[in-house]
């Protein structure tokens, strides 16, 4: 068996180019000058979002899984739907999920998106019905839902000014994931992506056999060692539910305390952004 010390438990790392000049960029937010100018650049008053665990083990209400609910309640509430490839996944090559699956932007100022400058991405206005497909299909591939209001994607996507009008919401994997830098970045840019209210990740001590599979799938650097046995960082879980699908012994348990935490997550984002 191998010792502890060679186990592979580090943070996920994506060392692709267009990864590696987020990492340099977004490291300059920890320093002080740089880090005001972050905050003001990413709005980060009003800027939030949240992942939604996709984890079969929660269970369904009102006869849909968890993610489904939250995210058709935003589609079908959006009076604009872009649609386009996921940025991420082209650019690495992803051969583990498909890249079709990728970012559905909600909202009037989507109106503003240049469908040909990213064209290439397979960007175009999409229907209602064509979103709720998607959805259906990231979940089943085991994408896990980001959505929120954030000013970075505003930019990217030329959709500025950002007044509250735009709604990110990607499908991301673990091994491409841009967010995977936000681990490199401030504690104020951290609290962006929030956990999910009454979402619980938990590690059995006993079961845990620190095989690293968790830390593999784990792009928040949440997951640590401690006494040879995976310990979730409760400050730096967003509460993704990837781990407790990944652990192959069972040790990692997640569970909502109360179904009533959907309709408060659906206010607090609706309290950042309208997509009517």
């Amino acid at each position: 068996m191998k010792k502890m010390k060679e186990l592979d438990l580090n943070p996920i790392e994506i060392n692709t180019p267009r990864a590696n000049r987020y990492k340099k960029m977004i490291k300059l937010s920890k320093i002080p000058g740089f880090k005001y100018l972050f905050n003001r650049w990413m709005d980060i008053t009003h800027s939030n979002g949240s992942a939604i665990p996709i984890n079969v083990s929660l269970g369904t209400y009102e006869d849909k899984v968890l993610p489904l609910i939250v995210t058709e309640h935003f589609i079908k509430k959006a009076s604009h739907i872009v649609l386009m490839d996921c940025g991420c996944r082209v650019a690495n090559d992803c051969q583990n999920h498909d890249f079709h699956l990728g970012c559905t932007w909600l909202g009037e100022a989507t109106k503003r998106i240049d469908l040909e400058k990213w064209k290439t991405h397979n960007a175009h206005v999409g229907t209602i019905e064509e979103a709720l497909e998607r959805e259906r299909l990231a979940y089943e591939n085991g994408l896990v839902p980001h959505l929120g209001r954030l000013k970075g994607d505003s930019i990217r996507y030329g959709a500025l000014p950002d007044e509250g009008h735009f709604m990110s919401l990607c499908h991301c994997c673990s091994c491409c994931c841009i967010l995977s830098t936000m681990k490199y970045g401030s504690s104020d840019l951290k609290k962006i992506i929030t956990k999910m209210e009454g979402v619980e990740v938990e590690v059995n001590k006993e079961m845990c056999v620190a095989c690293g599979s968790c830390f593999k799938v784990c792009i928040y650097d949440a997951m640590k060692l401690i006494d040879g046995k995976a310990f979730i960082d409760p400050n730096e879980c967003k509460g993704c539910g990837r781990c407790e699908r990944e652990c192959p012994n069972d040790a990692i348990s997640i569970r909502i305390d109360d179904y009533s935490r959907i309709n408060e997550l659906i206010s607090r984002i609706e309290s950042y952004v309208d997509v009517t």
